[in-house]
């Protein structure tokens, strides 16, 4: 018998099956509350962001060699929006708690993953849908609560392509060779300048700290 695994964030909904990996938006009544107003909290760009991540896989799994889940659907039920991906292989590098590992993903990221990524260039930051709103990191959007993002242009094709949450919780890697399997969660992907794909691979999840200034000088390009 199949197995299914169901869990939430504050923002998603999760279901793990032996094949497939479904993530959803939240039904109203299980967003967190606001302590200070009382409120639902409401995840910005909820939507988008699948629909950029949808865009995105496809977008990566037909430029380059860099592994991704396979898309497999993007579809609306109860009003709730879904993406379906074939579920990733092998294990999350958050959870091989291995510095030797952390060093050969490392060594992978930027010798082959970044080099490919940075490649992929253009005139205009954001997805590559043109027809999304700019959703920036979620470092920059918790500082800075603006509810629309201008996209800045340049005559030449100076952004390249970031993942813009490349930590080690959304790398997962063979257990035996640390070799990378799949590179996951891709909302916030887009167009940036190099130095929006912060090395967050370098130290577990837990162990990532708030680097104000670096967000700061984010927050003024943008």
């Amino acid at each position: 018998m199949e197995q299914v695994y169901r869990w939430k964030s504050h923002e998603r909904q999760y279901t793990l099956t032996d094949s497939e990996f479904i993530k959803s938006e939240l039904p109203e009544d299980a967003l967190p509350t606001s302590r200070a107003t009382g409120r639902k909290v409401h995840p910005p760009w909820s939507r988008e962001r699948l629909e950029n991540e949808a865009a995105t896989l496809k977008f990566i799994a037909s430029t380059t060699s860099i592994p991704v889940p396979k898309f497999l659907d993007l579809y609306e039920e109860n009003g709730l929006l879904h993406l379906k991906t074939e579920r990733a292989s092998g294990i999350s590098l958050d959870d091989m708690a291995s510095e030797t590992a952390t060093k050969h993903v490392a060594n992978c990221l930027e010798s082959s993953v970044l080099p490919q990524l940075r490649k992929l260039r253009h005139h205009t930051i954001g997805s590559v849908d043109d027809t999304l709103p700019l959703t920036p990191p979620s470092r920059i959007t918790y500082q800075d609560k603006r509810p629309n993002w201008s996209r800045k242009t340049s005559r030449n094709s100076d952004f390249v392509f970031c993942h813009n949450d490349l930590g080690q919780h959304n790398i997962f890697v063979d257990p035996d060779t640390f070799d990378i399997t799949a590179i996951i969660d891709w909302e916030y992907a887009g167009y940036y300048t190099t130095d929006f794909e912060y090395p967050l691979w370098l130290k577990p999840h837990t162990e990532q700290g708030e680097d104000h200034l670096q967000t700061d000088h984010l927050i003024k390009f943008l």
